[in-house]
């Protein structure tokens, strides 16, 4: 999978998808943490190009920026086009942050490609701060769609309900603060605290 998404990553910024879909998406997550005054420390788990971190810049200039991905050529671009952030690359199941260091973390249209939902979310709890908030925004197609496009069977990995997702966060010590969908519901936004 990281192979495509580096064949991608040249393109990525340039794709029709980023104004109509992804843009629209990322405006959704940072108007659900809105309420978050002044973070000092932001993250994005599958950050790609870091799109999004430059929207969240704009809005919280004062904090630090990290971004997080497994594919090279996205984190190659993504150091060039925000000069100012720190990425890494890694997996969201493995990510070289200390605990409890993060105000913010976001993670958009990336979670059904980590090979593990649930630890994925268990090491985003990991480094927030205490009251810390987690925003994740992923597809959650219907059933019919899913067998179109895995067979018969979803993917094992795949958190495809939101209610599973709702289990996950709450075992990973995540309260769910909000949950909205948009684009005809087939995207759920989530909002989780780390509980104290």
């Amino acid at each position: 999978m990281s192979e495509d998404f580096n064949k991608w990553s040249c393109t990525y910024e340039q794709s029709f998808l980023q104004r109509i879909f992804f843009d629209r998406v990322h405006q959704t997550v940072l108007d659900t943490v809105s309420f978050v005054s002044e973070p000092r420390t932001i993250l994005d788990v599958g950050c790609g190009t870091g799109r999004l971190l430059r929207s969240a810049q704009k809005r919280w200039p004062k904090a630090s920026l990290i971004g997080v991905d497994p594919a090279t050529g996205m984190i190659e671009v993504a150091r060039h086009l925000n000069p100012h952030a720190t990425f890494y690359l890694a997996s969201a199941e493995a990510m070289p942050i200390p605990d409890a260091s993060i105000d913010i973390a976001l993670s958009t249209l990336s979670s059904h490609h980590w090979s593990d939902q649930a630890a994925g979310i268990r090491e985003i709890a990991r480094v927030l701060r205490s009251d810390g908030c987690f925003v994740l925004a992923d597809h959650i197609w219907p059933t019919w769609v899913r067998r179109l496009f895995h067979g018969r069977h979803t993917p094992p990995q795949s958190a495809s309900t939101t209610s599973t997702l709702k289990e996950i966060f709450e075992s990973s010590g995540l309260r769910v603060s909000k949950q909205i969908r948009i684009f005809t519901a087939f995207v759920v936004v989530i909002l989780g605290i780390r509980k104290g």
